[in-house]
């Protein structure tokens, strides 16, 4: 029975831990953190199989920059439109041209540029419980040059049925999202400020 304990509640730490939010942040040793004050979001790359995980994980990022990030954020509406007035679309490979990214940004008064993809967006069944599984990478380029400031590639999973412990804490897809978005926001204004 003891045994049993022991390594029902092994399994339990296993799952948690599985489930904890990663990432790594690289940061431009020199770029000026503080001289950025005005950025625009891009819309996300999707390379998952779901079509809405793109928008879901930049919406979420969007909402956690304005709420508590340290940049004043142009609305992607509002750069978009402007790019689309220079002739600025993505090409086929979904590359925005780095002289049209630099005239919208200058037009806007937009001194960099967040943009990035999402890698991951489903439920994963692990031992019975359904798990979210979130992953995107994410960087911050310096609109006149093209230059990365920060990049990371952020990866979180919720938890599930941990019968073990106890009732059920399952967080769906879009609270892994808010989540890791959070984190990461959290994480750039300890570097920033």
């Amino acid at each position: 029975m003891r045994g049993r304990r022991a390594l029902a509640a092994g399994v339990a730490l296993a799952l948690l831990a599985g489930c904890a939010a990663g990432s790594r942040l690289y940061v431009n040793p020199q770029a000026d953190l503080t001289a950025y004050r005005k950025v625009a979001l891009l819309p996300f790359g999707n390379l998952t199989g779901d079509r809405f995980a793109a928008e879901r994980v930049s919406r979420a990022l969007m909402t956690e920059l304005i709420a508590d990030g340290p940049w004043q954020l142009v609305e992607p509406a509002e750069f978009w439109a402007t790019l689309g007035a220079i002739g600025g679309h993505p090409g086929q490979d979904g590359v925005i041209a780095q002289e049209k990214l630099k005239e919208a940004a200058a037009r806007l008064g937009v001194q960099a540029v967040i943009r990035g993809a999402v890698t991951e967006y489903q439920i994963q069944r692990l031992n019975g419980a359904d798990l979210p599984v979130v992953g995107f990478d994410v960087e911050m380029v310096d609109a006149p040059t093209g230059h990365v400031i920060w990049r990371t590639a952020v990866h979180t999973g919720g938890r599930g049925r941990v019968p073990v412990v106890g009732g059920q804490s399952a967080r769906s897809l879009g609270v892994a999202t808010q989540r890791a978005c959070a984190t990461l926001v959290g994480r750039l204004r300890d570097r920033v400020f």
